[in-house]
């Protein structure tokens, strides 16, 4: 289910005190980033985390903390924590069947308007089989925690992006992308890895973005890798890295603003 929640200052101001944000810097209003009869578009299934910022669009698709868009997703998406998301990003639309006498929708979509009415104004094929079965690739992309992709990238659907990966600008991505890979080109391709493949295991192993933040820092932002896994691993060993679990913004949150 899809709900459509029309924007007000109100809205704005409640999204704000979850820490959910629409502009880069300050607070957002009406009659900036949106009019007054724009409609935010939520998924009944989606799950918003504080400090995540949705820089362009309506459409409130599932991002955890940290993270920002300067792109407009399926509302299906799903995107992780500490991800950098450029301007026109764009996921595919579904695979067309090819080995049908035709790839048009009328075999396999009996809900799509144009031919709804058609089989209603003909009922005589009211027996034709259209296989309603969504295509293998109908979900949106899956994107990992710790990802930056660039401008202008265009991502297949059903494809994930694995933690830690770069996406070059104007990359195509076709297939799925690995931890910590860096890939760009037509179609994309692997480039290189971010790091030495023993550091590589052990941040997979070590998931870093499900612990808060503030428990795993150091004093400094240029930490060589090897020494921020082992700082982490050892606050994980101690019992000094705590959980990181959000109180998230759901169905149950925004029910307030549904008519």
């Amino acid at each position: 289910m899809i709900h459509r929640i029309t924007v007000s200052d109100e809205l704005l101001a409640y999204l704000n005190e979850h820490r959910v944000y629409f502009t880069p810097f300050g607070n957002c209003k009406v009659q900036g980033r949106f009019r007054p009869t724009d409609q935010l578009v939520f998924p009944s299934n989606g799950r918003i985390e504080p400090y995540s910022n949705y820089i362009n669009g309506s459409f409130l698709f599932s991002m955890g903390s940290f993270s920002f868009t300067r792109s407009v997703f399926p509302i299906n998406t799903i995107i992780g924590r500490y991800c950098s998301i450029g301007a026109r990003v764009s996921v595919m639309g579904v695979d067309h069947p090819i080995s049908r006498f035709t790839t048009a929708n009328i075999t396999y979509d009996r809900h799509a308007i144009t031919n709804a009415q058609f089989f209603k104004d003909h009922p005589e094929i009211e027996n034709f089989q259209v296989n309603n079965q969504e295509p293998k690739n109908a979900l949106s992309a899956t994107i990992g925690n710790d990802v930056w992709i660039g401008e202008d990238v265009t991502i297949a659907r059903g494809v994930t992006i694995g933690d830690g990966a770069i996406l070059a600008s104007k990359a195509l991505v076709t297939k799925d992308v690995p931890p910590y890979a860096i890939v760009g080109g037509v179609p994309a391709k692997i480039i290189r890895f971010r790091f030495p493949q023993n550091a590589i295991d052990r941040l997979v192993q070590l998931k870093w973005w499900n612990y808060e933040v503030q428990s795993i820092l150091s004093a400094s932002a240029d930490i060589p890798i090897e020494e921020f896994v082992e700082m982490v691993e050892n606050a994980v060993e101690r019992g000094n890295a705590k959980p990181y679990e959000p109180k998230v913004v759901d169905e149950s949150v925004l029910a307030p603003f549904f008519k």
